[in-house]
């Protein structure tokens, strides 16, 4: 409200007419007696009153009065919404975490490269070297479809136990050869002792002799030993046979000279067998048939592949050890599989031996998930592609793969348990990284920054966050492969979020100011305004 324009107060405090020049009464406060104090009590009042009939209102006035209750409530609203809701502030500190190690989640799929042949190994600056970690790492079968096959047999359990041909039965091997040696070279010299011709026409004709009177088969093939196939003879010496059990090799494989003496005698054991007649082993040198063996899909030497139901379709890849003994039982337990043998029940030992075994149609994949425990250093955690069991041709190696899910941090004293997506965020999910070449290493490199959450209740919950960049070059080492690497850097700085809430003397604080800010505003505006129309009305009349 507004005092009238028509009353002033004078020097001595009095209310008069401005125009009439007449006293109004006296309007100033009553003396005050020095000493008295209740008279210094009222001097300390800043709220005092005027009579409302000494005020009047303006529509001005009115307007902006109701605006700026409006907008003292809509701040009001703010303010308190602020001091109900929780705030987090981010803060960059030195890392002084005391955690000596780090949980490394991953979740990778290799499309060209059987579970067989990877492993993953774990090295760091300070000298630690972890080969072929199978603890909380699983891996799992996959078709050129990504689809699942099985379980890794030894999945949990290490790469399988491939072991050496024994003492025993390398000294029956040649035992053997040998004898079949000896035999020959008596033949050959009773040959010789018979006829009065030159010995070197001895000896052709009794070699001649020797391999006519070989046993043949019904397809016209020997008895008893390895049949060497080729691109051209393989697929119809596969769809004239029931079981046909192909060694892919290549001659400067230590594996490959390691299996010929047991390959061989398995071949001269299968005719004594009762099987021994729908089986036929053979073997196809992949240096002399490159592109056959590319096409085949063959990764790695030795790889066995038995081919059934006289389809050069859906092979089974022979996982198990590889001796004579073991040979001869897959092939035995296959042979009932198949019906060939006809026994009426194969018993637990066919579902025993086949169960290592899946058909693969194409390339096999492999997927790798689990989790690793590393030191809190720069290190690399590295997914290899080739076995110490096998001899690889980096040429014939792919290292394209897709990376699901790659995480750090997690509880490092857990077994990991439930969905491996559930550990962490990842950066990088469902991710593929592609090279159309094969013999090419892909690296990935990783910086970790650590992540704090403190809570308000105080409780701390750490994390970690990451940048990656990939980079890829092609292996040109007489003994590197291609495979998969993940580095990590730690930096030494840390992220904390700190949680905190407006504290209550600073949301009454705020109250305040909103209050007397706005009225302090909106006075001076409202005088302004009425002033000046005042002003203006005066001038016009």
């Amino acid at each position: 409200g507004k005092v009238p324009s028509e009353l002033s107060v004078n020097r001595s405090g009095r209310w008069e007419q401005a125009r009439g020049g007449g006293s109004r009464g006296d309007m100033a406060p009553s003396r005050m007696s020095s000493g008295s104090a209740a008279s210094v009590f009222k001097k300390m009042n800043y709220f005092k009153k005027m009579p409302d009939d000494l005020t009047i209102s303006t529509n001005s006035g009115s307007i902006i009065t109701m605006v700026g209750a409006l907008a003292m409530a809509l701040l009001f609203v703010l303010e308190f919404s602020a001091f109900l809701s929780l705030k987090v502030e981010t803060l960059i500190e030195v890392d002084d975490t005391i955690d000596t190690m780090m949980r490394i989640n991953f979740n990778v799929t290799i499309d060209d490269a059987p579970c067989e042949y990877v492993s993953v190994d774990l090295t760091d600056i300070t000298g630690t070297y972890e080969h072929n970690i199978t603890r909380h790492i699983s891996k799992v079968r996959l078709s050129q479809w990504r689809r699942w096959i099985a379980l890794h047999p030894d999945e949990g359990a290490g790469m399988p136990a491939y072991i050496q041909p024994t003492t025993a039965e390398l000294a029956e091997i040649q035992v053997e050869r040998e004898g079949v040696e000896a035999a020959n070279a008596a033949q050959l010299a009773r040959a010789v002792m018979l006829d009065g011709a030159e010995p070197g026409v001895h000896v052709a004709n009794a070699m001649a002799a020797m391999e006519e009177s070989k046993l043949l088969d019904v397809h016209g093939n020997p008895l008893g030993e390895v049949v060497a196939l080729s691109q051209k003879t393989t697929e119809a010496y596969v769809t004239t046979h029931d079981l046909v059990f192909v060694n892919f090799f290549a001659p400067w494989c230590h594996w490959c000279q390691a299996l010929e003496p047991i390959w061989e005698q398995a071949a001269a054991k299968l005719p004594d067998l009762h099987y021994g007649e729908h089986v036929k082993i053979a073997s196809v040198d992949c240096v002399a048939h490159v592109e056959f063996c590319r096409t085949m899909h063959i990764r790695a030497f030795p790889t066995l592949l038995l081919y059934t139901d006289h389809s050069m379709e859906n092979p089974l890849l022979y996982r198990a050890t590889r001796s004579t003994e073991a040979i001869l039982e897959f092939l035995e337990a296959n042979a009932k599989r198949n019906h060939i043998d006809h026994e009426a029940e194969a018993g637990a030992k066919i579902a025993a031996v086949s169960q290592v075994h899946s058909t693969a149609s194409g390339p096999e994949g492999c997927m790798v998930a689990g989790h690793l425990l590393a030191k809190k250093v720069p290190g690399t955690f590295h997914i290899k592609l080739h076995s110490p069991a096998y001899s690889h041709d980096a040429a014939l190696m792919n290292a394209s793969h897709v990376i699901h899910h790659l995480s750090f941090g997690g509880d490092p004293t857990s077994d990991g348990g439930g969905n491996i997506l559930d550990l962490g965020k990842s950066s990088v999910l469902n991710k593929p990284f592609v090279t159309a070449e094969n013999g090419h290493t892909f690296v990935h490199f990783h910086k970790v920054v650590c992540r704090m959450r403190e809570y308000l209740s105080g409780t701390k919950v750490g994390s970690y966050s990451y940048t990656m960049h990939t980079s890829a070059y092609k292996e040109t080492a007489a003994e590197a492969f291609p495979s998969v690497k993940f580095s990590y850097d730690l930096s030494p700085m840390k992220v904390v979020e700190r949680e905190s809430t407006m504290p209550t003397y600073h949301f009454i604080t705020s109250l305040c100011a909103i209050i007397g800010g706005f009225f302090t505003i909106l006075s001076i505006f409202e005088n302004t305004v009425h002033y000046s129309i005042e002003t203006v009305s005066k001038k016009l009349s």
